[in-house]
């Protein structure tokens, strides 16, 4: 016996909302940590959209048939649109986390080991690295990869699949995420680019007091270092502001669909 809910999605009356529902999850399944990456295979994720829209479509509101082919691409532009902006609420703070790494790597001089690096076809440095992997098991444990589903779940309810909106607010909210990008990387690097701003003084103040002494090839090791020794100190610190960070992902995300509203907020 079919169950009661696949026999809804497969009723000719509801393909309109089933296609935006699947839209909506492709956008999220694009920029959403976990669900985004590359060692996902295209097919399981796939599967994976198909089985979460047969799932949510008995709580989605019907939606309106266009009268012409012409007025399909716009909704479904839009279901896009609202999914990727979802994702990206989460995928800021993975990016970002990344950033903070390659900022670190650059203060410190440990991105000169890319240039000395067998294998060229390797991205990143190994602090970027890092930091990216510790957001990703943080989102992951704190769960974030959960918390997107069932924020796009809500958005069914918040802005109904096939609705009107505010492409004008929408857009803003959803450029102003990148700031996001930023804060976070200053925030993960902000006490190791603290600490080797006192290091680098301190070689100057050296180089002034003691000329005879070459503070730059001093400088290099010594800086690496305690790069290293900062980033073991604060990785605890760092995992703690990030699940944080994670754990507001909700009122970030409702304030993003109410940017859509085309009445305001919801």
């Amino acid at each position: 016996m079919i169950p009661d809910f696949i026999t809804e999605a497969m009723a000719p009356g509801r393909w309109p909302v089933f296609v935006l529902i699947a839209t909506r999850l492709g956008g999220l399944m694009l920029t959403a940590p976990l669900w985004s990456m590359t060692t996902l295979p295209r097919t399981s994720r796939a599967v994976i959209t198909v089985i979460l829209t047969v799932l949510l479509l008995p709580s989605a509101p019907s939606a309106p048939v266009p009268e012409q082919i012409l007025d399909l691409p716009l909704p479904i532009a839009m279901e896009m649109v609202i999914g990727l902006a979802i994702g990206l609420t989460a995928a800021v703070l993975v990016q970002g986390a990344a950033m903070a790494g390659e900022i670190i790597g650059v203060q410190s001089g440990l991105t000169i080991g890319a240039a000395l690096l067998p294998d060229p076809d390797m991205q990143g440095s190994a602090l970027s690295q890092l930091h990216s992997s510790l957001a990703v098991l943080v989102y992951i444990a704190v769960g974030g990869h959960t918390m997107m589903l069932s924020a796009l779940a809500k958005s069914l309810e918040m802005l109904p699949p096939g609705m009107s909106m505010s492409i004008d607010r929408g857009a803003l909210a959803t450029t102003g995420l990148l700031s996001g990008l930023f804060m976070t990387a200053v925030r993960t690097a902000a006490p190791i680019m603290v600490t080797l701003l006192l290091v680098n003084i301190a070689f100057a103040i050296l180089n002034r007091a003691v000329p005879q002494l070459n503070a730059m090839v001093l400088a290099f090791p010594v800086t690496i270092a305690i790069s290293l020794i900062m980033v073991g100190i604060t990785i605890e610190i760092t995992a703690d502001a990030m699940a944080g960070w994670v754990q507001g992902l909700n009122g970030t995300i409702n304030g993003v669909l109410s940017s859509f509203h085309p009445y305001g907020a919801y």
